[in-house]
């Protein structure tokens, strides 16, 4: 349930996006000039003064995601790790959070761990990363596992997936706000769950499919437009200090995502990787 007051928080979210999308897109701004973006452009001023003031509520040291994993297209030698790994030489294309010659890694991962076991969570991670690939039904498609590495150790990331238990009207977020600060009393002040709560809110609007839409298309020119927002959001936060952005997926919505800016602050996990069945997922 959505009210009209948080429509129209959606509806100038996306037009205060769709603003950094024509500067980037002209000219105006660099995506990489975080300062001119938060002076100039209302969208990140909101970010970076919601970002500043609860961002802690948000983060997620890396070693603590687990399990993590990565696919390709095709049936990949189950020795060849290197292939599971980007390479700048390769990274030539538009990706949603980073540019042409820049190279992060992106894996699928659970978002929260409700204590499933390993094979749930394991086939709920292939069916996202399947769909992030655009793998067809009749065809295979190759996974693997990865882990922290001794480089991506002590690390952080930030989520911005939001809270989907939190609905969206103006009384059912009250009613989550108390509910909040009677359950949490003895762990955080009044203000810290206001700002907990209400940062969760913005994200969960900011990964609505109007913002988090998929594209679809090949051509580089749609891509570096569509994604040019994403770059300098991706950039702001690597400024920041955190190695990577855990984000909804936009292909399979109750999906997760984990973008890492250096390739190897995780590494693949020995004889994790196999061949899949694609129709046996989507």
């Amino acid at each position: 349930m959505v009210n009209s007051e948080l429509n129209v928080s959606l509806s100038l979210m996306v037009e205060q996006w769709n603003q950094v999308k024509e500067a980037l897109h002209s000219g105006k701004v660099d995506a990489m000039d975080t300062e001119q973006l938060i002076s100039d452009y209302m969208f990140f001023k909101q970010f970076d003064d919601m970002f500043r003031q609860a961002v802690q509520h948000f983060e997620i040291p890396l070693e603590t995601i687990k399990p993590m994993y990565r696919g390709a297209n095709g049936k990949v030698a189950l020795d060849n790790y290197e292939r599971m790994i980007p390479k700048l030489e390769f990274a030539k294309g538009h990706n949603r959070m980073n540019p042409p010659n820049t190279a992060f890694i992106y894996l699928g991962v659970l978002g929260e761990n409700k204590g499933r076991n390993k094979d749930v969570v394991k086939k709920h991670i292939t069916k996202t990363l399947l769909q992030e690939i655009r793998a067809s039904r009749g065809s295979m498609a190759t996974i693997c596992e990865f882990q922290v590495s001794d480089k991506g150790k002590g690390k952080k990331v930030v989520s911005v997936c939001g809270d989907d238990s939190i609905l969206l009207s103006e009384r059912q977020i009250v009613a989550h706000i108390r509910n909040q600060i009677s359950k949490n009393r003895n762990k955080e002040s009044i203000e810290q769950v206001i700002s907990r709560v209400f940062t969760s809110v913005y994200f969960n609007i900011f990964s609505s499919d109007k913002i988090f839409k998929p594209v679809e298309t090949d051509q580089q020119e749609v891509k570096k437009y569509e994604y040019s927002p994403f770059h300098a959001l991706a950039s702001y936060i690597l400024k920041q200090g955190y190695a990577g952005i855990q984000f909804k997926s936009t292909v399979y919505r109750s999906g997760t995502n984990l973008v890492l800016f250096e390739t190897d602050d995780v590494s693949a996990v020995e004889n994790s990787m196999e061949h899949v069945q694609v129709s046996e997922f989507i």
